[in-house]
């Protein structure tokens, strides 16, 4: 009886996991909604916690950090989208012009013939480096398209972050209270150092990202290469993704420095790699340092398995998740051993 009882049990449960797998599958875009806001609000907590210990209620933080981030929105719309517009406009002007000479440099490339079969060995390894280069970028727009598609993500976010940080105690008692009171104080420790390495690795790659694309920007400029101001803004948003956002920043950049002069494509290219070498070498280590702990075997796992799941937002989201991962599986390890 008491055998026939626990199947039961089992199958119950069973039958009730299967339900919320499907009914979570079928509302998967609120739920999207839902963790965007929590980040969203993750993101906000401290500045609003800062301007809440100046004496004012947490409301007016949260309105106050949602003022300045639109009055910086507005300074950045009002000084710079005039210019990147015009610049995107001259861009798709020129395009037909663009694709006409790289068929001609893609034609020069095959009629170049060696001796023997490095010949084919060069056509066979061309035609592979251009659908690698397209493959790429059609990820990437592909990937742009599909997050200004997610319209009820973008609307519902901050007023779902709003309510979040305005009860951030409460939700997080009402977290910790699922859990049985002896795993409580595990379960903030455990937090606390999630949070932490979340945070340093944040501000940390951020702060490169920025420099990264300023220097891009700067150098295309010195260059006399057009569109500085594009070129600039497409190497620091690709370079928030770790070890390939290098790549896709730097080829849009010399493809527009090469249609100008095989010689702009030439210092824009080994300008690229300078930056590219200081921020590998000078600028992650000192400003991000060790503080994911992982090896970049690791990293580029994650990053691969992120891009095959989610596309672009997921090469975003995988090294921060794996760094979570880690420190669960360590803590996890440590208690087991004990």
């Amino acid at each position: 009886m008491l055998l026939k009882n626990k199947v039961f049990r089992y199958i119950i449960f069973g039958m009730v996991a299967f339900a919320t797998i499907c009914f979570v599958y079928l509302v998967r875009e609120v739920i999207y909604t839902f963790l965007a806001g929590a980040l969203l609000s993750y993101l906000l907590f401290r500045p609003v916690v800062f301007v809440e210990k100046q004496g004012l209620p947490r409301i007016w933080g949260i309105l106050i950090v949602y003022l300045l981030l639109a009055a910086f929105a507005a300074l950045l719309l009002w000084i710079a989208v005039p210019r990147l517009m015009k610049e995107l406009n001259e861009v798709a002007a020129r395009l037909p012009a663009y694709a006409a000479q790289m068929q001609e440099i893609s034609g020069r490339i095959h009629n170049f013939h060696l001796p023997g079969k490095l010949d084919l060995m060069l056509q066979d390894n061309t035609a592979r480096i251009e659908k690698y280069i397209f493959n790429l970028l059609k990820g990437m727009v592909n990937g742009i398209y599909a997050f200004f598609g997610k319209a009820l993500i973008i609307v519902f976010a901050p007023i779902l972050a709003v309510y979040i940080i305005k009860d951030w105690e409460k939700i997080k008692a009402a977290l910790l209270f699922i859990l049985p009171p002896a795993s409580r104080r595990e379960a903030i420790i455990l937090t606390d150092k999630i949070d932490l390495v979340w945070i340093e690795y944040l501000k940390g790659h951020l702060l490169v990202s920025v420099l990264v694309g300023l220097a891009t920007g700067i150098a295309a400029l010195i260059i006399g290469v057009d569109f500085a101001l594009v070129i600039g803004i497409i190497a620091g948003l690709t370079n928030l993704v770790p070890y390939f956002g290098p790549i896709l920043g730097g080829i849009p950049a010399i493809i527009l420095a090469l249609v100008q002069s095989w010689q702009d494509g030439l210092y824009m290219t080994g300008a690229i790699i300078l930056i590219q070498q200081l921020e590998s070498n000078l600028l992650t280590p000192k400003i991000i340092g060790d503080k994911l702990g992982m090896h970049p075997l690791i990293v580029v796992f994650a990053l691969l398995a992120g891009g095959e799941l989610l596309g672009i937002l997921g090469m975003l989201i995988a090294v921060p998740l794996t760094a979570a991962l880690r420190i669960i599986i360590s803590f996890a390890y440590l208690k087991f051993v004990e």
